[in-house]
């Protein structure tokens, strides 16, 4: 993700904060999570990184407070699976793109093998109850949600998980 000086950036489920030692100090960084926990210790992070640019809010990623057009880029890391609505939640992350925003989805995929991908889905309420999310097809789902994929890939060792880049059509 090419981050340029001044964009504002969202990032939906941004848990611990993991993820911020990536990020440039030249942009705005706003990161949200529904878990005060993980806000928390986001914010602890962020504490001793010294950064100055990120916003932690608690936050519903499917009813978010910020207005229409505000962020350039989204990243949303191995969260949309564990949102309870995730079609709703993709929706409003588009209402608060420009009309040229890029989005990146990283999220586990599954196997392609259909015997393993029957054995996933079989024990996708154990996958839940761990807090990993429902196995879905986030493929799908972005086209559902109107978005237009520019690229997408698997990766890891065991390529079970799919990164997918995004733009917004503005629809």
């Amino acid at each position: 993700m090419d981050i340029q000086p001044g964009e504002r950036i969202l990032e939906v489920g941004i848990g611990t904060g993991i993820s911020l030692p990536l990020y440039p100090r030249n942009a705005e960084i706003i990161g949200i999570d529904i878990s005060k926990d993980m806000i928390k210790r986001a914010g602890e992070k962020k504490q001793r990184l010294g950064y100055s640019n990120v916003k932690l809010c608690i936050t519903d990623a499917s009813e978010m407070a910020f207005r229409n057009g505000y962020f350039d880029k989204v990243i949303a890391s191995h969260s949309i699976a564990v949102i309870p609505k995730p079609f709703e939640t993709l929706k409003e992350i588009k209402r608060v793109c420009k009309e040229d925003a890029e989005f990146f989805f990283l999220n586990y995929a599954g196997s392609n093998d259909n015997l393993v991908a029957r054995f996933e889905k079989a024990l996708s309420p154990i996958r839940c109850r761990l807090g990993l999310g429902k196995v879905i097809d986030l493929e799908e789902l972005l086209y559902s949600a109107n978005f237009k994929i520019d690229f997408k890939d698997r990766v890891n060792i065991f390529k079970l998980c799919q990164i997918i880049k995004c733009r917004n059509n503005g629809v």
